[in-house]
């Protein structure tokens, strides 16, 4: 089991409960709903045309931005994939069908 971190943030509790908050923010503005209070480590699923497996701390695709968060915005909606290439950009979207979902313990 792999404790809740959001990558880039080297301090743990206040700092990263406050960077957490902004992206959950950001997600919200993204998919139009609210992110659920799920903390999700690792996706397994289809992104891109392939089967992967994306993870917090990892980058998203090969020499690429490193994956910051994953948010759940419900049964209906895409997951959101933040990664750090920076506060402006659009998070990844991954759709469904998702075929597991590992979250923080």
């Amino acid at each position: 089991m792999t404790s809740f971190f959001v990558a880039g943030i080297k301090s743990d509790g206040a700092r990263t409960e406050k960077a957490y908050s902004e992206l959950r923010v950001r997600s919200l503005l993204a998919a139009g709903c609210p992110a659920r209070s799920r903390r999700i480590f690792k996706l397994s699923c289809r992104f891109d045309g392939q089967d992967r497996e994306i993870e917090v701390g990892r980058p998203l695709s090969k020499d690429g931005d490193v994956v910051v968060a994953i948010l759940d915005h419900g049964r209906f909606e895409d997951f959101c994939v933040h990664t750090d290439s920076g506060s402006e950009s659009a998070p990844a979207r991954v759709g469904r069908p998702v075929y597991s979902v590992t979250e923080f313990s």
